[in-house]
């Protein structure tokens, strides 16, 4: 995706695009923080915004999950393969991803104090790889390119860039752990969002300078880019960051089946990881495009929803606001017509 902008339009694009995810998840903890009642995006919005925008919340929210977690299956299990590969094991690649799935199902049916506790691991796992993975990188990275365009232009790093850096579906659960404070709430949001967006965007581009601009589609082929008895943390790495994505997502998910439209557990377990196993068989399993699909039209909805449910709470204390006009009604719009116009951008302009 570096690639297909250019590195100088990619970076002040990212920029750009760390800024207003940021500003959504701002919001969304506004409303958090001032409804303590434990519920997901689609109670939040009946709360903030009304029973028909609180439906449209709840199918955003499960058709982006359902996106995701197609996308995590995907990679997931061809991940799994190459691994398997290394160990002298080939089974076919829709095996992988069938076992990646029900894997990544055993830790959500058995409930968040497993999950949190695997994921928390995990995470950190993959923090530690991805800064091995820069640390080589940044020892082979070529400079001549820095300035290089592509020769002709497509939208689709639009999708893929926020798919990487929207976390809306994870800040209910962080309002919880701080007690719905509002000054550690804003806090975790913005080490959150800013820690995530540096370690992402400096992983892609030191991995496209030592390869000196010549990486495709295929995840797989930063693999070239590391002394051999490295190359097992490319897999290793893309399993770690889709496993605990899956793993989270999936949660959230069932959550608000159970929490919002009041589904059994069981139910809610069954529709949450069952639908993205039925769309394995379904779609064309396209990671990239599936992916773009996912950030630039259901993930900017979600954030979407967050600005005008944060909106909707500022206003209701907007006598202790200071410039409440900018607050509650400038950025807002600013950030809602960029959204708007970013998703049009990205289903016309391929």
């Amino acid at each position: 995706m570096i690639g297909v902008w250019g590195i100088v339009p990619f970076t002040g694009a990212f920029v750009v695009l760390t800024a207003v995810t940021l500003t959504a998840h701002l919001y969304y903890a506004e409303a958090l923080i001032a409804n303590k009642r434990h519920s997901r995006l689609a109670g939040q919005a009946k709360h903030w915004l009304g029973r028909g925008p609180s439906w449209f919340a709840g199918v955003v929210q499960a058709l982006q999950i359902f996106g995701s977690n197609l996308a995590y299956i995907i990679l997931g299990g061809e991940f799994i393969a190459v691994i398997a590969i290394v160990a002298g094991v080939e089974v076919p690649l829709l095996y992988w991803q069938v076992a990646f799935w029900l894997i990544g199902g055993i830790f959500v049916l058995y409930g968040l104090r497993l999950v949190t506790r695997v994921e928390s691991f995990l995470t950190w796992l993959l923090v530690a790889v991805i800064v091995i993975l820069v640390a080589v990188f940044t020892t082979q990275l070529d400079f001549t390119i820095i300035f290089n365009l592509p020769s002709s232009f497509s939208f689709e790093p639009y999708g893929v860039i926020l798919y990487a850096i929207l976390g809306a579906t994870s800040l209910p659960e962080v309002a919880e752990v701080v007690h719905y404070r509002r000054e550690d709430m804003h806090l975790s949001v913005i080490r959150g969002t800013l820690a995530a967006a540096i370690l992402t965007y400096g992983f892609g581009i030191t991995a496209w300078l030592a390869s000196g601009g010549a990486l495709g589609r295929d995840p797989a082929e930063v693999v070239l880019l590391l002394p051999p008895v490295l190359q097992i943390l490319i897999p290793i790495f893309g399993l770690l960051a889709v496993m605990t994505s899956f793993i989270a997502s999936a949660l959230d998910l069932r959550n608000m089946f159970h929490v919002d439209y009041h589904f059994s557990n069981a139910f809610a377990w069954v529709v949450a990881l069952g639908t993205p196993l039925a769309l394995l068989f379904l779609t064309a399993r396209d990671f990239l495009t599936t992916i773009g699909l996912v950030g630039s039209v259901f993930g900017a909805t979600v954030a979407l929803l967050s600005v005008l449910m944060g909106r909707a709470a500022l206003r209701r204390r907007k006598r202790r606001i200071k410039w409440c006009t900018l607050w509650c009604e400038v950025v807002p719009g600013i950030v809602v017509i960029f959204l708007l116009l970013g998703g049009v951008a990205w289903i016309l302009v391929k």
